[in-house]
């Protein structure tokens, strides 16, 4: 199964490869709040990294939920979920080692413009599966997602006490 993610994080797989079982969806959520608190922690304490990962994942099953619903495409949800939570996760790791192994020697800049790129890619390949989108119209989804998630994470990084 790990290797289906890597396949589709490689856009040589789709979501509906993954198996449409209960428990992978909450699995691959749980991962995905695990490597966002994880990579939060580099910014925040934490108890804000634990809310700001806790915040994005909600976000993404709810926004999920609702272009699902939107589409009438329900059924798909369990996959979709997966797909979107197992991919980030492992995406948001890669950065995170890249970052670690390659940071001296690569600005963390061109590091995060690599990800955001790769990330956008494989988010408008799930979605253009999952909905049944065109590839420019799935890419302006993800955009779409990808610009709440930075406004709802950007709310963590404010220093506390300064949010009144």
């Amino acid at each position: 199964m790990l290797a289906t993610f890597l396949r589709i994080c490689l856009l040589r797989a789709n979501p509906q490869d993954l198996p449409a079982s209960a428990a992978l969806p909450a699995a691959a959520l749980l991962v995905h709040l695990a490597v966002d608190v994880l990579t939060a922690l580099d910014m925040l304490p934490l108890e804000r990294a634990l809310q700001a990962g806790f915040a994005d994942t909600v976000l993404l099953a709810a926004f999920a939920h609702a272009g699902l619903t939107l589409r009438r495409l329900e059924n798909r949800l369990r996959q979709t979920l997966a797909a979107l939570a197992g991919c980030g996760a492992a995406l948001g790791l890669a950065a995170y080692a890249a970052l670690g192994l390659l940071g001296e020697a690569i600005p963390a800049g061109f590091i995060w413009a690599v990800y955001l790129l790769w990330y956008l890619a494989v988010f408008s390949h799930i979605l253009r599966h999952a909905l049944s989108l065109s590839l420019p119209a799935a890419a302006a989804v993800a955009f779409l997602y990808v610009t709440l998630s930075a406004t709802v994470s950007g709310v963590f990084l404010v220093p506390s006490g300064a949010e009144a």
